[in-house]
């Protein structure tokens, strides 16, 4: 055979035997997380990718009805993990809870999900993105167990949730004397941080929309979802608003990533930086995102994707 012939013929078994190791990736699961049953679910074209689990916002808001936007990008290059928290989406319908949920609680599930996942794909460590509320929770993760992370990603965490809210206060105020809206003036008046009341966080997320975030209409922000939230949130929101992370987790001992938009004032971007100045870490970095509010990844879901995918290369 002449040398050229049997090198196309290797490396048509090469590519032969490379496509059949790869197997997709598409599970949902119920899975005993703290003593209930909790959903997870993960995607990828290849089994043999990095492993990386999606922490969602809220709390209370599942990512199964916006992930997609950015699944698609990154199932070529990670296994992509989601899991329905405690009281959330799927694993809700599965339980039902009367107690009030503890926020070590949800430490401790977010521990017990990680070490499913990496057992479950036989994967030492796994890149952690958290989003929002969910940012909340991967920062204590990576704070406490960086040994299990490639790196962190923090999207529009909540880092210092009251001191957050005081700064956008602060500049919903500035606004509001510009403006001849009896309304927003009342009902900013009305506002006190930390919160006294649903009806007040209602206020300050429903004018920071309208000051700062013009295509969000007020369809988004009803009244009566804020009521249903805050009887099964608000006592844990309120509480992890009071943890300042620049004083918890002044060291990550992993690599951390800010993905950060300047006109995130739900989670005032500002205290991010602040605290990434601080911060001591041997690799970090922000990344902003100019066309995003507070929704980074689904704001501007191909950024999203490729800055992970360029984290993980």
């Amino acid at each position: 055979m002449k040398p050229q012939i049997l090198y196309t013929f290797l490396l048509s078994l090469f590519i032969i035997s490379t496509i059949k190791a790869q197997k997709q990736v598409k599970t949902h699961e119920g899975v005993e997380i703290g003593g209930i049953k909790q959903w997870i679910g993960a995607k990828s074209d290849d089994d043999s990718k990095p492993l990386l689990l999606f922490l969602h916002g809220g709390p209370g808001f599942s990512s199964r009805a916006y992930s997609k936007k950015f699944i698609k990008h990154l199932k070529k290059d990670f296994i992509v993990a989601q899991w329905d928290q405690r009281d959330t989406g799927i694993t809700a319908a599965w339980n039902k809870q009367n107690d009030t949920i503890a926020l070590e609680q949800m430490h401790k599930d977010t521990k017990e999900v990680v070490d499913y996942l990496l057992k479950k794909f036989k994967k030492e460590k796994l890149y952690l993105v958290g989003f929002s509320w969910g940012g909340f929770l991967g920062l204590n993760f990576a704070n406490e167990h960086p040994e299990l992370l490639h790196a962190y990603i923090s999207v529009s965490s909540i880092i210092h949730g009251n001191e957050s809210e005081e700064l956008t206060l602060k500049l919903l105020k500035e606004k509001v004397q510009n403006s001849n809206n009896k309304t927003a003036i009342e009902e900013i008046s009305k506002i006190n941080i930390p919160f006294h009341s649903w009806e007040e966080l209602y206020y300050q997320r429903k004018w920071t929309a309208h000051f700062f975030n013009k295509k969000v209409s007020n369809r988004q922000y009803p009244k009566s979802l804020f009521e249903e939230w805050s009887q099964k949130w608000m006592d844990i929101f309120q509480e992890a608003s009071k943890i300042n992370y620049a004083e918890k987790a002044p060291e990550i001992g992993c690599p951390i990533y800010f993905f950060l938009s300047k006109n995130d004032f739900i989670t005032n971007y500002a205290i991010a930086e602040k605290y990434y100045t601080n911060l001591k870490a041997d690799q970090k970095q922000i990344i902003y995102f100019d066309q995003s509010f507070h929704e980074i990844p689904t704001d501007e879901p191909k950024k999203f994707s490729a800055e992970l995918i360029k984290i993980s290369k």
